[in-house]
């Protein structure tokens, strides 16, 4: 089942979350991520994800990769999680399973 996750990341800048996104687009794009997005908030920055199954979050967070792409940063804080039924990436609304 599709998962969401909505989570903030304290005392991070702009610049330092593009340079991990940037470092992450590099290698190409996550296997189970289905949407990304974020933006700054006070404080740090905010996160919401979808990705195919909890399982896709949580190999792309426990993988290398990530280890390097935010070696010296603050680890993402997760405020919330929920299943996902449908999506709409301005194609059209699809039910994703």
């Amino acid at each position: 089942m599709a998962f969401a996750i909505l989570s903030e990341i304290p005392d991070v800048t702009q610049e330092q979350y593009e340079t991990v996104v940037r470092k992450v687009n590099e290698a190409g794009s996550p296997v189970g991520a289905l949407f990304h997005a974020g933006g700054p908030i006070e404080g740090g920055y905010r996160i919401v994800e979808v990705w195919e199954s909890p399982v896709a979050a949580e190999e792309f967070y426990g993988s290398e990769l990530v280890r390097q792409a935010t070696a010296g940063l603050p680890q993402p804080k997760v405020l919330m999680t929920w299943p996902v039924y449908g999506l709409d990436d301005r194609s059209g609304w699809r039910q994703i399973a």
